[in-house]
């Protein structure tokens, strides 16, 4: 089985980004984390592994390296999984580059680092990025296109082509200035990002939203959000205006993923799931501007 997860290990972060899923819900959402410590953690991924091999674990937050113990959890992770970190890269990475010398398992890692230039210092961001890359360590760059961002883009793009690390954003949803994006980006704005927007299984992120609703998809049984506090999610869409349709909780002995795959609950797929996801990707041809 191909499986894989998204886990945001804790809604913690020392940013406060007007553009990130939970602005102004931090205290809430933050009620919510669990702190179970590595050893319990461990155990569960050994469980998720005996029972379906190995998976590839997408791990965000909040900022997961301010997590207790961050870095001693990811190499005893990556013994039974492949991991894929989002981070701001405003943590603690000396355990990472001291301490972490087993070369196979950290070609088991990749580190997707994103700058946010309300709060990040560039030099300082490009210096942490060098060391990482100087560990052998898979690395990419991400930028979100924020409307009031964009303009930074190529500047950016040229700034890291000197790293020789791949470039990549996705699409801001939410809105600004009383417009609802990614669908009103734009001419101007889309043709800075369109020919440098990420893609998800061959699909670009979308500048219009396709509709998924009632699709037949594998979210939840090859796939599934992870919250702080165990819950399980079939996919982004099922989480990112609130509704948290819940399949289960990873803490469960008895957690198990769906026999499977089931119509999409959700009327978008904000995170581009569906190009990987999707039974039928060509039944996903419907788009909207609303």
């Amino acid at each position: 089985m191909n499986l894989s997860f998204s886990w945001d290990l804790h809604w913690s972060c020392n940013y406060r980004c007007p553009y990130c899923w939970w602005h102004n819900r931090w205290d809430d959402l933050g009620k919510r984390n669990v702190y179970p410590g590595t050893d319990k953690l461990i155990e569960v991924w050994k469980r998720i592994h005996d029972k379906y091999g190995e998976a590839h674990i997408s791990i965000a937050g909040g900022e997961p390296t301010i997590y207790p113990d961050f870095w001693q959890f990811i190499e005893k992770l990556l013994k039974y999984h492949r991991v894929n970190i989002a981070t701001n890269l405003s943590g603690d990475i000396d355990y990472l580059l001291n301490d972490m010398n087993d070369g196979e398992l950290l070609k088991r890692l990749t580190v997707g680092c994103t700058f946010h230039p309300l709060f990040a210092d560039i030099n300082q961001f490009t210096s942490k990025v060098k060391k990482i890359l100087d560990k052998k360590v898979t690395l990419s760059f991400n930028y979100l296109p924020y409307p009031p961002q964009i303009k930074e883009i190529p500047k950016l793009k040229e700034k890291f082509r000197e790293f020789g690390v791949e470039f990549l954003i996705t699409t801001f949803w939410g809105t600004y200035n009383g417009k609802q994006y990614p669908q009103s980006y734009t001419d101007e704005e889309l043709s800075i990002i369109d020919p440098i927007l990420a893609t998800r299984k061959g699909e670009k992120f979308q500048t219009k939203p396709v509709v998924t609703k009632g699709k037949l998809c594998n979210a939840g049984r090859t796939y599934g959000i992870i919250h702080p506090n165990g819950e399980v999610l079939r996919c982004g869409g099922g989480s990112w205006k609130g509704e948290s349709i819940i399949i289960g909780n990873i803490f469960d002995d008895n957690f198990s993923l769906a026999d499977e795959p089931k119509p999409c609950d959700s009327e978008f797929c904000p995170c581009n799931e569906w190009a990987m996801l999707l039974v039928d990707k060509s039944a996903q041809a419907t788009h909207t501007d609303k």
